[in-house]
Parts: C-alpha cells; sequence; structure tokens
C-alpha cells in the first residue's frame, strides 16, 4: 500500500487546479429558494450515494480486467495523459488532464470510497459534524488539499447573507460543496476509468450516476421518519420485502427509536413483534405452570426432563430472536440489520435442533446406544448450523439453496427416527406414535406455510394499485417459500431497474427519471376504495400472511410440546 507521500505525488495534478472562487460561485449559483438547505442536503447525499455505489462497482470491474495491463503500462511509463473532455460550463477552472495514476493510488481512491460509504450509511442526516469531518479527512487524505479555507469563505459568505443562520444550516452548507468538490475529483478519475476500460468489456462502466440505485433514498427516508412513518415506496430498495404492504414502517439509526417501537401499536411490525412475545409468554407459562402438574413429568427422570427442557429454551429462544428481527428489520444501519436476520436464522436454528432431539428422544427411548448417536449427530449439524448462520455469505441471496437446504436435512433428521422406530416397533406403531405430531403441530407449520407462501390475504387488496410487472406476481409455491423467495420484491425491483437500464433510448436522462419516478413515487396510487373496510388496507398493520405465518408458528410450537407429552405416555406402554 503506497505511503501519504506516495499519494502525494500521484496527486499533485489537482492540486491548485482549482479555487474557491469557482466553486463558490458555483455554490451562491444554486438557488435556496425552491428547497431549504436542510433537503437540498439529503438531495445530495442520496445522490452522492448512489453514485459512490457506481464508481466502487467500475473499480472492481477495472482492477478484475484490466490489473495486468494496467501496471505493465504504469511501469514502462512514468505518467500517463489522459485527455479530459468533460464540459463544465459554470466551472471557471476545471483540470485539463490527469497525470501520474498508479495503481496503488486507485486501491486507495476504491478504498475510501469504501469508508466514505460507510460513514454516510452509518451517521447519514444524525451527526453532521461527524459526516462532515470524515468527508473532510478523506478528501485531504486522497487529495492533499484541505478544505478549511473554502469553509471559511463560505461560512463568512451565508453568515453575511443570513445573519440569524444556524450553526446546523452553516455545517450543512459546507457538506454539500465538500460532496460538490468531491465530485469535481472523482468524475476525472471516472473518465480515466472509461478511456482505459478492456475494449471487451464496453458494457461495464456507464456514466449514469442512478446506474446503482440499492441505497437511493437512504437520506430522504431517514428524514421522513423523523415525524412520521413511511410507506413502502419511500424505502431504499435493500429495505423493501413486501410490495403488498404499504403503509407503517420505521426508519431509523437510532437503536432507542427502534427499542420503543416494541410497544408502539401503530407500525406494521407491531402484530409480528407481538404475536411471538405472546407466544413466549404462553411458552413460559406452560414451562412454569402446566408441565409441572402433567402426570408425564411426575413420571418422568432428570434425564427425561432435560429433553422437553431443552425444547422449552429452544422454543423461546427461537420467538425472542425473531422479535428481535422484526424490531429491527427496517434499522437503517444494513449491517446491524443483517446481524439481526443472523440471530433470527440461529433460533430457526436452535428450535429445529432441539424439536429433532426431542423426537429422537421418545422414538428411540428403548435403545439407547442408537439414540445417543443420533442426538450427538443431531447436537454436532445444529452446531455447525450455528457457524453458518454467522457467516456473511450465509445470508446472501445465492446462499438460498445452502441455507434452506441445510434446515431440511437438519429437520429429516428427525424423520430417519421414525424409520428405525417402523424396524424395531412395526409399521402401524410408528404411525401411531408420530401421529399426534402430525395434526397437533406439523399442520400449523403447512397451514402457515400456505398462507405465507400465498401472500393471503393482503395480494387481494384494492385500495392501492400495485404493479405486477416481472417477478413481483404474488403467487408463491410452497417450494419458494422453502427456497426462501418470499419477501424479496426490493431484489426483484433491483432485478427490473437493471433490465430497464440496459433498454436502449435517446435520453438516459429521460430514462432515469422514469425509472426513478416509477420505482420512487411520491405517494401511493390510491383507489376510489382506500377507505372501504373490505379493500383489505388493514393488512398493513394486522393478519397479513407474515402475521399469520407467526401465529401458526406459536401453534405448531404449542402442539409439538403436547404431541412429546403424548409420546412419553406411549413408550411407556410400549
Amino acid at each position: 500500500m503506497s505511503t501519504r507521500t506516495e499519494m502525494v505525488e500521484n496527486s499533485s495534478a489537482f492540486d491548485g487546479a482549482e479555487t474557491s472562487a469557482g466553486l463558490r460561485h458555483r455554490l451562491t449559483r444554486k438557488s435556496y429558494s425552491q428547497s431549504s438547505t436542510e433537503e437540498l442536503l439529503v438531495e445530495k447525499l442520496d445522490h452522492f450515494l448512489s453514485s459512490i455505489e457506481s464508481r466502487l462497482d467500475n473499480f472492481e470491474q477495472f482492477f478484475k480486467f484490466r490489473s495486468d495491463e494496467f501496471t505493465e503500462k504504469t511501469t514502462s511509463s512514468a505518467s500517463l495523459d489522459v485527455g479530459y473532455s468533460r464540459s463544465r460550463s459554470n466551472s471557471s477552472a476545471s483540470l485539463s488532464s490527469i497525470k501520474s495514476f498508479s495503481v496503488n493510488y486507485l486501491n486507495q481512491i476504491h478504498q475510501r470510497l469504501n469508508v466514505i460509504k460507510d460513514s454516510v450509511l452509518q451517521t447519514s442526516i444524525t451527526n453532521l459534524d461527524y459526516l462532515y469531518n470524515t468527508l473532510d479527512d478523506q478528501y485531504n487524505y486522497l487529495f492533499n488539499s484541505s478544505l478549511s479555507d473554502l469553509d471559511h469563505e463560505v461560512t463568512e459568505t451565508t453568515t453575511t447573507q443570513k445573519e440569524e443562520s444556524h450553526k446546523e444550516e452553516l455545517l450543512s452548507q459546507k457538506i454539500i460543496t465538500t460532496i460538490q468538490y468531491f465530485d469535481e475529483k472523482l468524475l476525472q478519475i471516472d473518465d480515466f476509468i472509461k478511456d482505459n476500460k478492456p475494449a471487451a468489456k464496453e458494457d461495464y462502466d456507464q456514466d449514469a450516476a442512478f446506474n446503482h440505485l440499492s441505497y437511493f433514498n437512504f437520506n430522504k427516508a431517514l428524514k421522513n421518519a423523523e415525524h412520521s412513518y413511511l410507506h413502502y415506496y419511500e424505502l431504499p430498495l435493500s429495505w423493501r420485502e413486501n410490495k403488498y404492504i404499504i403503509q407503517g414502517y420505521r426508519f431509523s439509526l437510532k437503536h432507542s427509536t427502534m427499542l420503543r417501537s416494541i410497544f408502539h401499536f401503530n407500525h406494521n411490525e407491531t402484530m409480528n413483534i407481538w404475536t411471538h412475545l405472546l407466544g413466549f409468554f404462553a411458552l413460559l407459562y406452560l414451562l412454569l405452570v402446566h408441565y409441572p402438574s402433567t402426570q408425564v413429568y411426575a413420571q418422568n427422570t432428570t434425564r427425561d426432563n432435560l429433553a422437553i427442557y431443552g425444547f422449552f429454551a429452544a422454543a423461546m429462544n427461537c420467538l425472542v430472536s425473531s422479535v428481535v428481527w422484526h424490531t429491527y428489520s427496517c434499522f437503517a444501519n444494513f449491517t446491524t440489520r443483517s446481524r439481526c436476520a443472523c440471530v433470527d436464522y440461529t433460533g430457526i436454528t436452535v428450535l429445529i435442533t432441539f424439536s429433532v432431539i426431542s423426537a429422537e428422544y421418545c422414538s428411540l427411548y428403548k435403545h439407547p446406544m442408537l439414540l445417543n448417536f443420533y442426538v450427538l449427530f443431531s447436537a454436532l449439524c445444529g452446531s455447525t448450523g450455528f457457524l453458518f448462520n454467522w457467516s456473511p455469505y450465509f445470508d446472501k441471496p445465492e446462499c438460498r439453496s445452502l441455507r434452506i437446504g441445510f434446515f431440511m436435512g437438519l429437520a429429516f433428521m428427525g424423520v430417519t427416527t421414525s424409520f428405525c422406530m417402523w424396524f424395531y416397533e412395526g409399521f402401524v406403531v410408528t404411525i401411531m406414535f408420530f401421529l399426534p405430531m402430525v395434526y397437533k403441530s406439523f399442520v400449523w407449520y403447512w397451514l402457515g406455510v400456505v398462507f405465507y407462501g400465498g401472500l393471503i390475504p393482503e395480494r387481494w387488496r384494492y385500495d392501492v394499485i400495485i404493479d405486477d410487472e416481472h417477478n413481483c406476481h404474488g403467487d408463491y409455491s410452497t417450494k419458494d417459500v422453502i427456497m426462501d423467495r418470499v419477501d424479496r420484491s426490493g431484489e426483484e425491483e433491483k432485478e427490473e431497474i437493471e433490465h430497464e437500464l440496459e433498454e436502449e433510448t435517446a435520453n438516459d436522462e429521460d430514462k432515469l427519471k422514469a425509472i426513478i419516478k416509477k420505482h420512487f413515487p411520491d405517494k401511493p396510487t390510491m383507489t376510489p376504495y382506500y377507505r372501504d373496510f373490505f379493500s383489505l388496507w388493514w393488512v398493513d398493520y394486522f393478519l397479513s400472511s407474515h402475521n399469520i405465518w407467526h401465529m401458526c408458528v406459536v401453534g405448531g410450537i404449542v402442539g409439538h410440546y403436547f404431541s412429546i407429552l403424548d409420546m412419553y405416555e406411549t413408550m411407556r406402554t410400549l
């Protein structure tokens, strides 16, 4: 990695090339009468974030296809002259060329853009001081040019124009200026990459600033969510899951806001949270009150009870893990949000593991050696799954098959015990032994799959007009549920946008505007029936498919407990 001194030499062509007066001219030329400084800052940050996404992708593609060739060029030549043809009608001092770009220097820019992106996503408009200092530090690190003099002049000019301006407004203007300054430099890097891209990869570099929209609307959503809940189209694409749930979304970078929302009953995750919270207390009652009063408890040994206690602990852990996920499902820090998803996966893994072990314990009770093997192997598989859950790769879309396959394989371990019991006890005895688990537990999970996979009933709502183009069809089979293809509307929209961007049109700017208008409308399109109870407007808040799925999961857990009690009674009579 190059040192700071090397970077100064590599970026010497930038220094002194543009005066602060030229940039200040563009800043003062911008009209603030149409929108407040705060609104302008939000818009600039969202555009800047999208442009960083695009540039990071271009860097990765450039390094992938031109690393060797570029290294040879920089080794044999002390400097590179790259024509700079991008016009800027409002800039009086644009650079005319870029000199001595080294591979290390481009790597540094790539790394620092990642730092800037993380900073914007982690703090955004909630901490302007930190955001500005980060941008200023990164600019100074990359281009060896401080913005403090410019900030002083901008602050002085703005203070003269608005004597009663607040510090926050001045800081917002400084950030806007810094973003403009960054863009001036990065546009020239874009030109260099474009001019040196591989001939065989003509399509990997796109000029459009919005060709990556995963986090578009991020800062605007944060700002709007301070005063009210959001609708679906206000969310960034990475946070969109079920496009049939329109209203009541939270979006915040504050943990306190997310935790307080547990006790707010007017957002669209309320029922998802409380179905499992109430389920947790129901299990607590069964554990502390009901189970100790049963005949099974009186006859069980300490070892026998451990199997049931383990199931209770796993079930309650699963419900709490789900509460954590749905509390943080709209947390604006995507890394933390992803970790909460891993918490949910872990809860599912633990529940399946101990559900299997409890069934194995009953069915192989009279065969201790075989039982010990099954329990040990199931515990080992569950522990391995625990590690998988926290792997960054495990949560990626391309890993869905592995993830769901693991869960299904773990559950299949319990099924194989029925074959062992069939061998020892006979077919009829085995069927009667496992039958209570089918109609008391499995039927609940299957019913939940029907509602969840079919997006029932929200798929039939008609209070708003919902676009059903492409893969967003709202009709998922059991296989789709198993493969985790439900609640992926954001990913489907990304694919749709990518397809739309590939279509050639006469005017790229008009094309981008049309795409943004389509996927990020200001308001949902309401029908004349939006106040009609039978239009199903209420699915945003209760009895959506996910709510019903949660209730079925609680029913399946409770049913499993009672079927295990039946198994304990039956195994003593065999």
